[in-house]
């Protein structure tokens, strides 16, 4: 059975995802949509499915047909940190569905407002050690890659870092710029446009190299702290038991758009980093960064619900 069809006869695809309109995914998701549907032969349309941290999405393509007319665009932290943190998650990410091929990373940032008197990482942790005032962070998500970046500082450094989560970007960097809170881990394409108008200061950025973004910007890693390589990424995937040619064609749309010039170009603008991993080498490292994040997630206790 093949995806449903317009009246003109062109098949119709869903890009299903967890994220409000505006978000980063949203972005992403326009971004893709039009090559892919070129790629498909297909009208492709984004359909956001926000809350619970995007599990509802999640669990509605694990529901939805396997004829390949609905595609799962999702986090890393879904897939790989979410199954440790949720005792009741109703989706198994190895089980449930068939990877497809990842898309973009988005690096992030530990930034600082203005108001706070750090200007580099070293001098923001020597101010989080001496001054209790300044010992905490934001982040968009408890118990996302963003939350831990924290805590894999706050281990670093040896000393307590207390995270204040927040639901979504928009009121971390809000309280950012108004001084409310000193720091903040967050999405390098969610803060961009604030850096470049000088409204927040970017103090490092996770992974081993420098973004193309902002070139100015040191790496953790090159600070002394080789623990905080790691990054947000946006994959597709479609529900276990797509057949075989369905998901080979899938595969093949999503590896085109990935390496599509234009594509790569549009990503860059958002912040974002173009990532064509093949569906193998995405499961290889979810399978390894699943092992990590189980790791870290045990040795701290966290519970998510």
């Amino acid at each position: 059975m093949g995806a449903p069809r317009l009246a003109h006869s062109q098949p119709l695809v869903r890009i299903v995802m967890g994220f409000p309109p505006g978000a980063t995914g949203d972005r992403l998701a326009r971004i893709v949509m039009g090559e892919l549907g070129q790629q498909l032969g297909a009208t492709v349309i984004v359909d956001s499915r926000p809350g619970a941290g995007g599990q509802l999405a999640i669990e509605l393509v694990k529901a939805a047909p396997t004829d390949g007319s609905q595609l799962l665009q999702t986090i890393g932290s879904s897939m790989v940190i979410y199954p440790h943190t949720y005792k009741s998650l109703r989706y198994r990410p190895f089980e449930d569905f068939e990877p497809v091929g990842a898309i973009a990373t988005a690096p992030i940032v530990f930034v600082a407002a203005n108001t706070t008197p750090a200007d580099t990482l070293t001098e923001a942790v020597q101010l989080i050690k001496r001054d209790t005032r300044f010992a905490f962070y934001a982040s968009p998500a408890s118990g996302s890659v963003l939350h831990f970046s924290g805590v894999i500082l706050q281990r670093a450094i040896g000393t307590e870092l207390v995270h204040v989560p927040y639901k979504g970007s928009a009121p971390v960097l809000q309280d950012l710029m108004a001084g409310q809170v000193p720091f903040g881990f967050v999405a390098q394409s969610d803060m961009l446009e604030l850096h470049r108008a000088g409204k927040i200061k970017v103090l490092a950025v996770t992974g081993s190299q420098r973004t193309f973004q902002m070139p100015g910007v040191p790496t953790f890693p090159e600070l002394g702290y080789p623990q905080l390589v790691n990054r947000e990424w946006f994959a597709y995937f479609l529900p276990s038991g797509t057949p075989a040619p369905v998901l080979a064609r899938c595969r093949d749309a999503i590896g085109h758009v990935g390496r599509s010039m234009e594509v790569k170009r549009r990503l860059l603008e958002a912040g974002l980093e173009p990532s064509d991993t093949d569906p193998k080498q995405l499961l290889s490292s979810m399978r390894k960064e699943y092992g990590q994040w189980k790791q870290l997630v045990q040795a701290i206790g966290f519970v998510a619900d």
